[in-house]
């Protein structure tokens, strides 16, 4: 693998911890892939190589390149995971410990909104705030200390936080589940709490290394440092791109590393191979009216860019001339696929959707629901984890009248109702079937359901999710749903999708786990790749396009409202614009429009900042 010097000296380097300080790019992924070569051919065992990536996607990319670069093959690199992939490995092999029985479930966030909205309702609390809520439990467990969080931020409207929490953290552990949040926090507590298991996994993990190290939160923080040994740590990220502190990242971490790790080695990646170096010049520019940053001077070798600021009338008018821009574009020969529309907040994307629709233009929005979130999928995988997991009340509920067969809300009253202590919904409805205590078409139909979820149990995941569909008409049920042919046939692609992905695991609970864990990785559902993309700014990050359009570059858009009145969010908005503008390789086009949704708005601060370094 060819690297630059600076790289080369990154990888070489072994006997302290070391922060490898990564311009926007300059080949960090790659840098580190060729840390993890390096470490194996002078020895080190890739089997006790841990090495975190923030996505499944890029973990199991990362896997396919060290095969190619080390000729070991994919099973022998099996800590090449996301931090909740491979605290689950932990947090399964010594649950016992912590109270659970094995299989431990992962709840999806439906599950873990029906859970919330459930114990709301119970304590004369509207359901509508569960999201607030379920977002504030997130948050608070993130920290790694939730009880001092609720300290800080009590309540939600009324409702006193630690109440739900309490309750919420009873109801999970009766359910023998956890939920995303708690693979973290509760291997924590196991490393932190039992010396022995923190000893096995320091002697197990000869080198850990870690990428996007600036988004790291507090919990993945102190987890890397109880599973640290020997100073063998390997720590990658920019902290010109932190722009994650709303999911309780912190990138105080990255810029503390050589205070928390005196004898520290930091190597910089300042060479940009994407961006023409006016892009990188200006960009620099603009990051420096940041305080809190680390120093680094990028530059790129790439010249010819194109860097222009415009002002429009309305939005209508800003996204005409995108359009108009995108066609001459192409008529250059620039493909569709290498430009991107950009824009701070989500519900700018209308006016372009609808621009490029009148200028036939196709486009593909970036960032939409992940696979696993999609109404079709839910509802199959709800049977399977129903089950295989018989206190999972969540997708019981969801399944037990879907489709229809006359079990209705009532009905779900009434089981509840006879449940006595801990007893879960399927073992009231059991109750209610042996009792017969139901009128023969709702027997009929709960018993139907009992039985479907009892021959599954057992079978591989392909075959009970063809079971179930077989046995409840799923596509006849879908058709009822479906929004016309087109979207029909989505929901048939997606279902042939999911039966692919399950023929490749070996049992329910396996498939539900790998489920449960690429949940955050998405996917879109238009995407063709031949498209103008049309993202968040959040959404792009980590992506490159030859030709990007940054819009609504207006105060109050972009930095967001939200941020204006504290310094360090006002700075993350500025990381934000830097992100934007490095996504571009050649052409970067920066907008604003006076008149968005019928109000007045000024251009923002940023364009007055960029425009200065023009002149």
């Amino acid at each position: 693998m060819s690297l630059s010097p600076q790289q080369q000296a990154a990888v070489d380097f072994i006997g302290a911890p070391t922060l490898v300080v990564a311009g926007a790019g300059s080949g960090k992924t790659r840098t580190l892939t060729a840390k993890i070569d390096h470490l194996v051919k002078t020895g080190y065992d890739p089997e006790r190589i841990l090495a975190i990536t923030f996505t499944n996607k890029a973990a199991e990319e990362m896997k396919r390149r060290l095969t190619r670069l080390t000729g070991e093959p994919i099973y022998r690199f099996p800590w090449v995971r996301t931090y909740h992939s491979a605290c689950l490995q932990i947090l399964k092999a010594h649950c016992e410990i912590l109270g659970y029985e094995r299989p431990i479930q992962i709840f999806a966030a439906h599950q873990q909104q029906k859970l919330i909205r459930d114990i709301l309702m119970d304590l004369n609390f509207d359901k509508k705030n569960t999201a607030a809520v379920m977002a504030n439990i997130s948050n608070a467990k993130n920290t790694g200390d939730p009880l001092r969080h609720f300290d800080h931020r009590p309540r939600v409207s009324h409702i006193r936080l630690m109440d739900v929490f309490e309750r919420y953290e009873k109801a999970l552990m009766t359910s023998n589940a956890v939920d995303f949040d708690n693979i973290l926090l509760k291997t924590r507590n196991l490393l932190r709490d039992h010396p022995e298991i923190r000893n096995r996994y320091q002697e197990l993990f000869q080198f850990i290394l870690c990428d996007e190290y600036q988004d790291t939160n507090d919990l993945n923080e102190e987890i890397t440092g109880l599973l640290l040994k020997d100073g063998n740590l390997f720590a990658v990220g920019d902290d010109w791109q932190s722009i994650y502190s709303f999911r309780m990242s912190n990138v105080d971490h990255f810029l503390s590393f050589s205070r928390k790790y005196p004898d520290a080695r930091i190597f910089r990646l300042e060479q940009n191979f994407r961006s023409v170096n006016e892009i990188v010049q200006v960009a620099n520019a603009l990051i420096d009216r940041n305080r809190r940053k680390m120093d680094k001077r990028c530059f790129s070798e790439l010249q010819g860019g194109v860097i222009e600021i415009h002002e429009f009338f309305t939005d209508r008018d800003e996204a005409d001339w995108v359009a108009r821009k995108i066609e001459a574009l192409r008529g250059m020969g620039v493909p569709l696929s290498g430009m991107a529309v950009l824009y701070r907040t989500k519900f700018c994307s209308l006016s372009f959707e609808q621009s490029f629709r009148r200028y036939g233009i196709p486009y593909q929005m970036l960032g939409g629901k992940g696979f696993f979130e999609r109404r079709e999928i839910l509802d199959l995988n709800a049977y399977l984890a129903a089950a295989v997991f018989d206190r999972d009340d969540a997708s019981f509920e969801r399944i037990i009248n879907a489709p229809k067969r006359g079990i209705g809300p009532g009905t779900v009253k009434k089981l509840n109702a006879m449940r006595d202590g801990d007893m879960s919904l399927q073992a009231a409805a059991l109750k209610a079937l042996a009792e017969k205590l139901l009128t023969p078409k709702i027997y009929n139909g709960l018993k139907g359901v009992m039985d479907l979820l009892a021959d599954i149990r057992a079978m591989a995941p392909e075959a009970a999710l063809r079971e179930v569909m077989a046995r409840v008409d799923y596509m006849g049920y879908m058709r009822g749903y479906s929004s016309g042919d087109a979207d029909m046939i989505t929901r048939q692609e997606n279902i042939e999708q999911l039966l692919y992905s399950a023929a490749r695991q070996g049992s329910i609970v396996d498939y539900l786990e790998e489920a449960a864990l690429i949940r955050e990785d998405r996917e879109d559902e238009e995407e063709d790749g031949r498209g103008v993309s049309l993202s968040t700014v959040h959404a792009a990050k980590g992506l490159e396009f030859h030709v990007v359009f940054v819009v609504a570059c207006e105060e109050s858009l972009f930095p967001h409202w939200r941020s204006m009145e504290s310094v360090a969010e006002l700075e993350e908005e500025r990381r934000l614009m830097y992100v934007s503008m490095t996504r571009s390789e050649r052409y970067l086009y920066l907008s604003s429009a006076g008149s968005r949704k019928g109000q007045y708005n000024r251009r923002s601060r940023f364009l007055d900042e960029v425009e200065e370094l023009l002149l």
